[in-house]
Parts: structure tokens; C-alpha cells; sequence
């Protein structure tokens, strides 16, 4: 009788190592990559631990610099009254700092938020933009636990976790390619209020994750076994000095 072999399709193909980003059990990012020359001995070095904390920083700083585009572009103007918001805006010197249809939120009004009309006049809109996210939650509210992990045949060997407070619509459309969002047209004004916000987000920026993956090969393919750190007072030393290159703020 004839075997049957079962054939095999592209996406069964899989390298070796891997990289994943993960929030508690949800894989945010995953890619599998080849490492020529890999050296296992790098899988007990300083070298190793140190290229994910790399990667980690990349990461951070990343999701930080969209928060920023992303307060700037949405946060709106906070007050504590409905009284104190249009005494301020009738100010000429603090009405010039607004736009004609910049938003303006009243802590604790829970029926609508105000819009800028122009010369020293708010308006109220009859709904509510702000989900208070913002404007009502703290800082705490959003922290969440993230893990990178480099894996070698589906078992993690190497993980370094951090905790970010990035907002909720940041932690939702993490996206290391930085693709989503990118616009190439000149007329950004027929975008979306939410398309324009990742447009701004992204502007500038450029794809992480081949960077990330070249950290990890460079660090795993060290020619001679003897330029690796594995010795506890080397670790010991090397964490110490990145220590201190943190605290002077040197990368």
C-alpha cells in the first residue's frame, strides 16, 4: 500500500527563533527570524540580557513619543467649572492660545462637552467627545504589564517585562512597523479625525522590528565563545554600568 504523505504549506515553514511583545496572554507582536552563526553561549550572557533591554528601550520610547503626538493632538482643555472654562476663554491673551473648534471638557458633566467658537465664545455640543480617559482617570488607570521575550523552538529562553502607562488607545493600536497610519498624499485634510491622529503618531518614524531582530542576531552570533559575559561579577558590573549610563541619561 502507497503511503500518503501529507503535504506541507508555506506557513508551516518556521524559523527557529522568535521575538514576541506580549500583554499578559495576548502576543502583540511576534516574528520568527533566522540567526546565522548562532553561539549558545550567548543564552547565558550579559550580552544576551542586555540586547532585549535595548529592545525594551526602543519599545518604550516608541509607544512615549506616539502618547505625546497623542495628548497633543486629543487631550482637550480641562476645567473644574463651567464658570471658571468661559472666564477663562473670554481672557483675549488665553483665547488666542485656542483654535475654532478645539474641544473643551467640564469636569463632572456628564450630559456634554463645549466647543471654541471664536471670539472669546464656548458652545456647548449637546454630547459628550471625552471618554474620560483622559480628564477623570488616573495616570494608574493605565498601567499595563508587557513582556519581550526571545524564544528558541517555541520556549522562551531570555524575557525582560516593564510596566507602561500609555493610553488605552495607544495599548489598542500598538504597531512596531509603524505602518498603520502612514500617509503619503498631501491633502491630510480629507483624513479622518482618528486616521489623522496615527498619521501624527507614526510621522517620522520608521519600522522597529528588523531593528529589534538585528539586536538579538548580533548579540547570539559572537564568533568566539570567550568575548561573552557570563561570569556573575561580569554581569554584576555590566548592569551596574548601564545603571549609572541611566542615570546620567546616556543610551
Amino acid at each position: 500500500m502507497r503511503e500518503i504523505k501529507k503535504s506541507v504549506e508555506p506557513k508551516d515553514y518556521k524559523e527557529r527563533f522568535e521575538f514576541e511583545l506580549t500583554v499578559g496572554n495576548n502576543i502583540i507582536c511576534q516574528r520568527y527570524f533566522r540567526i546565522n552563526n548562532f553561539n549558545p553561549t550567548s543564552l547565558k550572557s550579559y550580552e544576551l540580557t542586555e540586547a532585549l533591554r535595548s529592545c525594551v528601550r526602543t519599545i518604550d520610547k516608541d509607544l512615549r513619543d506616539k502618547t505625546q503626538a497623542y495628548l497633543e493632538m486629543y487631550a482637550p482643555k480641562t476645567f473644574d467649572t463651567a464658570d471658571e472654562m468661559r472666564a477663562f476663554v473670554a481672557n483675549p491673551e488665553n483665547a488666542d492660545r485656542f483654535s475654532y473648534g478645539e474641544g473643551l471638557v467640564v469636569r463632572g458633566n456628564a450630559l456634554t462637552d463645549y466647543v471654541y467658537a471664536g471670539d472669546g465664545v464656548v458652545k456647548e455640543l449637546g454630547y459628550k467627545f471625552d471618554d474620560g480617559e483622559i480628564t477623570e482617570n488616573s495616570v494608574q488607570s493605565n498601567k499595563t504589564e508587557y513582556k519581550f521575550a526571545f524564544k528558541i523552538d517555541g520556549k522562551e529562553v531570555s524575557a525582560i517585562g516593564w510596566t507602561g502607562y500609555y493610553p488605552k488607545f495607544i495599548c489598542d493600536k500598538i504597531d512596531l512597523s509603524n505602518k498603520r497610519g502612514k500617509y503619503d498624499g498631501d491633502d491630510v485634510d480629507r483624513l479622518s479625525f482618528e486616521q489623522y491622529l496615527l498619521y501624527k503618531m507614526v510621522e517620522g518614524k520608521n519600522d522597529l522590528i528588523w531593528g529589534l531582530i538585528k539586536n538579538i542576531c548580533y548579540a547570539c552570533s559572537f564568533l568566539n565563545s570567550n568575548d561573552y559575559t557570563t561570569t556573575v561579577e561580569g554581569i554584576y558590573e555590566g548592569w551596574n554600568r548601564d545603571n549609572e549610563r541611566s542615570l546620567w541619561g546616556v543610551e
